[in-house]
């Protein structure tokens, strides 16, 4: 299994999205990640033309790590959302999607899709909004594909969005759109909260699970010690058992010494069984 951190350009202080992500340059990104003992990186990249394909490729080769996927959580923090009421918005999110999906079809990784798929509005029948969701799904998927990507959806917390919010929904919807531009992403924090056994929603997803989030509850890295962890020797097992060999990744931890913490991290998924 590949371990990646969590990373984006300097920029993304201004947004208010996240601070526990690895920030800088993409050399600079590369060069840590690489000295932390990590695969590389997943990237929540800025807007178009902050950051050039060269620029990432040079890095990675430079420092041998590898672009595991890219992230779309920034496009949230820009008030887009593949759902919103406002079509205008609706467009730019659209148009943002396609953006990253070009970018990471650069690479052969996928692009993810969590809370930037917005939430079903109020005042009209849920039945207009699905069938909005899965022409949006679908269109993307095609996309992607033809870009050389794949849009990953991943269920989330019922207060980051009220469509999509366990396994079996998000699954559904992969089967419902049936495309090999779109499949699964999974996240342990919000399995945690959301599933009755953390291990048996990753079975569930067996087969169509394509990248993992790996948190402990609260969104803290495992092996730190900050909060009660999850049995990561059994979810690593289970990975195994389901025949998972993808990539998965992790942020810095929210306080304490990130870059130590982040050496722990991987150390501690490495001994459990992360390979």
């Amino acid at each position: 299994m590949q371990l990646s951190l969590l990373a984006s350009t300097p920029d993304i202080a201004a947004t208010g999205y996240m601070v526990n992500l690895l920030q800088g340059l993409p050399e600079g990104l590369a060069a840590e990640a690489k000295a932390l003992g990590y695969d590389g990186i997943e990237l929540l990249p800025g807007p178009p033309g902050t950051t050039g394909v060269a620029e990432i490729d040079q890095a990675l080769k430079r420092f041998d790590v590898a672009l595991t996927a890219v992230n779309s959580g920034r496009i949230v923090a820009q008030g887009l959302t593949l759902l919103h009421p406002v079509p205008a918005v609706r467009a730019r999110a659209m148009a943002r999607f396609k953006d990253l999906l070009d970018l990471a079809g650069q690479f052969g990784v996928p692009v993810t899709l969590a809370g930037a798929k917005g939430s079903l509005p109020g005042g009209a029948p849920g039945e207009t909004w699905e069938a909005m969701a899965e022409d949006i799904f679908a269109s993307l998927a095609r996309f992607g594909a033809a870009a050389g990507s794949a849009l990953l959806l991943a269920p989330t917390d019922d207060a980051d969005s009220n469509f999509i919010c366990s396994v079996a929904e998000a699954v559904a919807w992969v089967r419902r759109i049936d495309h090999p531009g779109f499949g699964l992403m999974l996240d342990t924090h919000q399995l945690h909260r959301k599933e009755p056994s953390v291990a048996e929603a990753i079975r569930e997803a067996a087969g169509l699970v394509q990248h993992f989030h790996l948190y402990d509850p609260g969104r803290i890295p495992p092996g730190t010690g900050q909060t009660p962890g999850l049995d990561w020797a059994s979810i690593l097992a289970t990975l195994r058992d389901i025949g998972y060999d993808g990539a998965a990744s992790v942020s810095l931890a929210p306080t304490g010494d990130r870059r130590a913490l982040a050496i722990k991290t991987v150390s501690y998924l490495r001994s459990v069984g992360a390979g």
